[in-house]
């Protein structure tokens, strides 16, 4: 069962992009280097709650930075106006989601909750590209609308980094309990069968 959580949760996260704007190239592969691959290092206990409590202060700073935009004040006609305000309770619901899931995780730390952290996170990512693209839309292209649109970019790039350290902790953290697993059925593979 714990098993094919795993596989599932790895298949779904592999298929899920954490970023909507994959178009950016690296320096590297402009120079034709290869870039250096990432080790995958799980974070002692201590760095953990540490990375928690630094990606709840952004995402409380980044809840308060977004609850300042006046996005009815933009001059938009009334659909425009519908789908930015959809797009922006959509960031707004999806930072409290992520807030929700790193109170969860602080208390108690779990592959699941780590998982549904890591969807939320990418939801989240989602959501800000989107209202970011409905903010640099003709429509809206009031310099107003462009300086809301640079800030939601701003909390994407800060954002990316915190989804990027996390994927890596989760990752080697699968990788851990898929070892203890493989571990724990191989002592009971051993074990002599009783007698009947």
């Amino acid at each position: 069962m714990g098993r094919k959580f795993i596989i599932t949760a790895v298949a779904f996260l592999s298929a899920l992009p954490a970023f909507a704007h994959t178009t950016k190239f690296d320096a590297s592969q402009m120079a034709g280097t290869q870039p250096r691959p990432v080790a995958l290092r799980l974070m002692s206990d201590s760095e953990f709650s540490g990375f928690l409590r630094r990606l709840e202060a952004e995402m409380l700073r980044s809840q308060l930075q977004l609850k300042k935009m006046d996005m009815k004040s933009l001059n938009l006609d009334v659909q425009e106006k519908a789908d930015l305000q959809r797009s922006y309770g959509r960031c707004l619901q999806s930072l409290d989601n992520t807030r929700d899931e790193i109170q969860k995780l602080s208390q108690k730390q779990t592959l699941r909750l780590d998982l549904f952290l890591l969807i939320d996170l990418n939801e989240l990512a989602r959501n800000l590209d989107a209202l970011d693209e409905s903010l640099t839309t003709p429509a809206a292209g009031t310099q107003k609308a462009l300086g809301y649109a640079k800030e939601v970019l701003g909390i994407d790039g800060n954002l990316a980094s915190e989804i990027s350290t996390f994927q890596h902790h989760f990752i080697a953290f699968t990788g851990i309990v898929d070892a203890s697993m493989d571990q724990s059925d191989a002592d009971a593979a051993q074990q002599p069968e009783p007698q009947k």
